[in-house]
């Protein structure tokens, strides 16, 4: 009988042929640019259909066996549409665009590759992404009827079908671009990492350098979920991936289920935001503000510090103000241990190196990810066999097919926007919204993007904001790697941002909290993650531009700010923090995080006034007590 279950050999063998495909020809092969993303493509698009059904089955009911026909038949649709563009690649790049007929087989075959990217995006990640795509599609094919303010110019319904599928500015655009080169292969560096158990090494360290810390396994959460969450580059992945195991953990000394979700959710979330691999769409960043990956990592840097900063002091002061315990001793690995296995840092390494070198970041993931089963040899724990081998090939190919559906149908969008213009329109409606006010027009873009952002993941929601977004801000007379950095915070963010916080949901549910006071739990726990964007726009040095003097200075505000907030959020610094110490904490802290002279002394001037406020009182009540 013809199940799901049947079909999982197949899809096994196609997905070992994918990952080998991709292997050879990011580091061997040559093939043309646009053949290589529509056979990228036509995998991701059969895998797809072989591993997700289109519907979620009742508990006890069997999927009929016609779906899966359908499936099969929609694979072979897909082989066949990637094959189009491979066998008639040269015919299509001498092609004059928009001037030469496009054949019936082409319309038929266009048509067909937007619907089944539409569908495989639905599948993956549900229906927010494909509504997006959907609007702009509408207003491609019907937008000469709106008002003249969006009326777009006269275009056909061949323009359309070609710009997506005969060209490489719509599916085969930019995001499939970089997932078929870049996001790949740090997809398979993580995959190998996993199916190696190297990765266990993250949590390791994270135990042992939390071990004596109030509230440790909160702590845990930010080590373990930041170094997993940069591999991942999937803020709510990350968040089942070790979310397991801290959030029990969290609970256990006594967090809250609704504070441990969201610990984790925000961990996992800055992950993508932490140099020195960021997740899959810091690469696309690099890729549309033109400048190399180690520029955007550099520019990120601080930022994620902060970030994490933030967190960590918003997890202290709770566990101290609560009177949480310490974690279990007997999950806690001897130092002995962990330094003898420090070696399966290796591979990371490796790619860090390879990346300072100047290599090209491909050639850095693949030479990485080649590394892993060399190193992998010196322990049993790690050493590759033939099966385990054969499954980091194939988690591979099931770990980018989300990401790859996510890029194409995000193609779709960018495909639309160049071919209209209805992006100069957007991009004027916002402008003159906040008219010559920075300020207005950066709050216009955070809410932009969050409200595209609510449901999609990080990489295309940052695509779309991007695309909108940047130009605005480098025509307002940002840095180009600065106006992008804000657009990619706000993309990120959205995941634990309140009304759909797909991150914090996945907390809560590992959690067993409520899923919306874990929502704005995290957003309060991020608090100074929203402030960051703001802050770098109006002191790029906290973005690595600027003078050594300049960056050195922002360095030592920002942090004493995001402490000095941190505590007043909390309430609590040296001891609880009443009303006023609490206002002055946050006030304070954020004049420290703002740039200018005068606001630092400010800031500095509250806080060092509910220090010693704190420190007289702290004094007094051990004199009682003692």
């Amino acid at each position: 009988m013809l199940t799901r279950e049947s079909l999982k050999p197949l899809a096994a063998a196609v997905a070992i042929v994918f990952t080998l495909f991709q292997i050879w020809f990011t580091s061997f092969g040559v093939l043309e640019g646009t053949t290589m993303r529509a056979d990228f493509l036509g995998f991701v698009m059969v895998l797809i259909f072989l591993l997700h059904p289109p519907f979620k089955m009742k508990e006890g009911r069997k999927e009929p066996a016609a779906l899966i026909v359908l499936d099969l038949c929609l694979s072979m649709l897909a082989v066949v549409i990637a094959a189009y563009i491979t066998i008639n690649s040269a015919e299509i790049m001498e092609r004059m665009r928009y001037v030469d007929d496009v054949s019936a087989t082409g319309r038929l075959l266009a048509a067909a590759a937007i619907l089944l990217t539409l569908e495989i995006t639905r599948r993956t990640t549900g229906w927010p992404l494909v509504i997006i795509a959907l609007i702009f599609l509408g207003y491609a094919f019907w937008g000469d009827m709106l008002p003249s303010a969006l009326k777009r110019m006269p275009i056909t319904t061949d323009m359309i079908l070609e710009c997506m599928y005969l060209s490489n500015e719509g599916l085969y655009g930019i995001p499939t671009s970089v997932a078929t080169g870049t996001i790949f292969g740090f997809i398979m560096f993580g995959a190998f990492l996993e199916r190696s158990n190297m990765t266990n090494i993250f949590m390791d360290i994270a135990c042992l350098l939390t071990k004596n810390s109030q509230g440790g396994p909160a702590k845990v959460a930010i080590f373990a979920s930041g170094m997993f969450g940069t591999f991942s580059g999937s803020a709510v992945a990350n968040v089942y991936g070790t979310g397991i195991f801290t959030i029990p953990l969290m609970k256990k000394v006594g967090y809250r289920p609704e504070f441990a979700g969201a610990v984790e959710a925000v961990a996992s979330t800055g992950g993508q935001l932490m140099p020195p691999i960021m997740g899959a769409a810091a690469f696309i960043m690099a890729d549309l503000a033109g400048v190399p990956y180690l520029s955007v990592a550099k520019a990120a840097l601080l930022p994620a510090v902060l970030y994490y900063l933030s967190l960590w002091c918003m997890i202290h002061f709770e566990a101290v103000k609560t009177s949480l315990g310490y974690i279990d001793a007997e999950l806690v690995p001897t130092r002995r241990h962990v330094l003898s296995r420090l070696y399966y840092l290796g591979p990371v390494i490796i790619l860090i190196g390879a990346m300072c070198m100047g290599r090209s970041v491909s050639f850095c993931a693949n030479i990485a990810t080649l590394s892993i089963p060399f190193i992998a040899l010196f322990s049993a724990e790690t050493r590759f066999t033939f099966r385990s081998f054969c499954e980091a090939l194939i988690l591979s190919a099931k770990n980018v097919t989300m990401i790859g559906a996510c890029c194409a149908c995000a193609g779709i969008i960018i495909g639309v926007i160049s071919l209209t213009g209805v992006g100069y329109k957007l991009m004027a409606v916002i402008t003159s919204l906040a008219g010559d006010n920075l300020f207005l027009l950066c709050v216009c873009l955070m809410i932009t993007s969050m409200i595209l952002g609510m449901g999609v993941p990080t990489a295309p929601a940052y695509i779309i904001v991007a695309t909108l977004g940047a130009p605005a801000l480098i025509k307002a007379g940002c840095l180009p790697t600065v106006a992008h950095l804000f657009c990619f915070y706000y993309a990120i963010l959205s995941v634990i941002t309140p009304p759909v916080c797909q991150a914090a949901f996945a907390g809560a549910a590992i959690a067993e909290g409520n899923a919306m006071k874990t929502g704005f739990t995290a957003a309060k726990l991020a608090v100074v993650a929203f402030a960051v964007p703001f802050m770098f726009i109006y002191a790029p040095a906290l973005a690595a531009q600027g003078t050594y003097v300049e960056i050195g200075m922002a360095v030592i505000t920002s942090l004493a700010g995001v402490v000095a907030l941190s505590g007043g959020m909390q309430g609590y610094f040296l001891r609880r923090a009443n009303l006023m110490e609490r206002l002055l904490l946050i006030g304070g802290g954020l004049c420290m995080i703002l740039p200018g002279s005068l606001t630092d002394i400010i800031g500095l001037t509250a806080c060092a006034s509910v220090l010693a406020a704190q420190y007289i009182g702290k004094k007094r009540e051990l004199a009682l007590n003692g």
